[in-house]
């Protein structure tokens, strides 16, 4: 049976800026365009007949020619490989795109705003989508071209998958997937890996970004590659991210040594530890009398970890209830805050907030306290 080999990649956001890394957010930005040479690379290793991009591939219009001139280029190496495009709401098809402001490799198609199709009679196989024109783009209730019974059918789409067409970021419904008809549909938008789903003979799926931009995005970033046949698909998820971002809680009760079990538990815990991002949480309990110097622990963690926040969530090892009988102005506080946390449905919040009074009693609160 005839199949393609397809590695499906979006949400790149090449030159995307991470402002919370200080003076190594220029550099990030750069390694964005690493990260899509790597998966040009990957395309060609793997044998990739399609590499589908489905939209954000740079994050805005105004980019910097290096950037451009990067990603065409690398595209420019691979003329075996057809590189099928569909433009994004952060790269959109419109007067500011480098798609139309510069020569595009021959092996290159860009998707037009309008339903489209592309045939590569050679391995037949129709690639069908459209881009993004602005910012925003409505959804609609169904494609309107059928695809080719004689061709694998893919489609290239930028969109939020939902039950709906309220989204103003190209409503991708459940009915538009079952009467679009494709073999398989590559999309975009979602920053988060999907499991590949099926309605009816229609398998479809969201790849993610290749490298997270932020801790809210915290999962493993990669491409899908694999072949699809008529009806049927069999991707494989393939982890290519250069860092990724992570929270980690670390216990440090009954530690001296807090920067060196935090780095110890990294690196039991993470391939390549140094290279990530992290949000280091300090749990467990600490003497009553203890004050973390939170400056000093990110400044020996800096010094191993690309980027590294420390924050404290420890407990004071305290007897709560005897010292809320003390006829004091901390005794007192603690027996309201205890009080309070019996009554509240929200005890995490109201225990931090617990923890930081007994802190600022003891002069460890700094200003910019969170």
């Amino acid at each position: 049976m005839n199949s393609v080999k397809i590695l499906h990649t979006a949400d790149i956001h090449i030159g995307a800026r991470d402002a919370f890394l200080g003076a190594a957010a220029e550099g990030r930005r750069f390694e964005t365009l690493l990260t899509f040479e790597r998966i040009v690379d990957l395309a060609k290793e793997k044998g990739a007949d399609i590499l589908a991009i489905a939209g954000d591939l740079f994050d805005s219009n105004n980019i910097e020619s290096e950037f451009i001139s990067g990603v065409l280029n690398k595209i420019s190496s691979i003329p075996e490989i057809k590189v099928v495009f569909a433009a994004g709401n952060h790269d959109p098809l419109n007067s500011e795109s480098p798609f139309l402001k510069n020569n595009l490799p021959e092996n290159l198609y860009v998707l037009p705003t309008t339903d489209s199709v592309l045939t590569f009679d050679d391995i037949k196989t129709k690639v069908y989508g459209k881009s993004f024109e602005s910012v925003y783009l409505k959804g609609v209730e169904e494609f309107t071209l059928t695809p080719d019974p004689d061709y694998i059918n893919i489609m290239v789409q930028h969109g939020e998958l939902r039950a709906d067409l309220g989204s103003d970021y190209n409503s991708i419904t459940p009915k538009f997937v079952k009467k679009s008809g494709m073999d398989y549909i590559a999309l975009g938008h979602v920053h988060a890996h999907t499991p590949v789903g099926k309605i009816d003979n229609t398998h479809f799926a969201y790849c993610g970004c290749p490298e997270g931009q932020g801790f809210d995005e915290l999962s493993q970033k990669g491409v899908y590659f694999g072949e699809v046949q008529k009806g049927s698909c069999n991707l494989q998820f393939v982890p290519v991210s250069k860092r990724q971002h992570i929270i980690r809680a670390v216990d440090i009760t009954n530690c001296e040594d807090i920067a060196g079990a935090v780095l110890a538990d990294l690196k039991a815990n993470f391939e390549n530890y140094a290279d990530n991002l992290y949000k280091i949480e300090l749990v467990g309990s600490i003497p009553s009398d203890a004050t973390l110097n939170l400056t000093e622990i990110t400044t020996r963690l800096s010094a191993q970890l690309y980027f590294v926040k420390v924050k404290d969530k420890t407990e004071f090892l305290l007897d709560l209830e005897l010292l809320a009988s003390e006829p004091t102005l901390k005794g007192v506080f603690v027996k309201n805050m205890l009080s309070l946390l019996e009554q509240s449905d929200d005890k995490e919040t109201v225990k931090q907030a617990l923890n930081i009074g007994l802190r600022a009693f003891n002069s460890g609160v700094m200003y910019n306290e969170d």
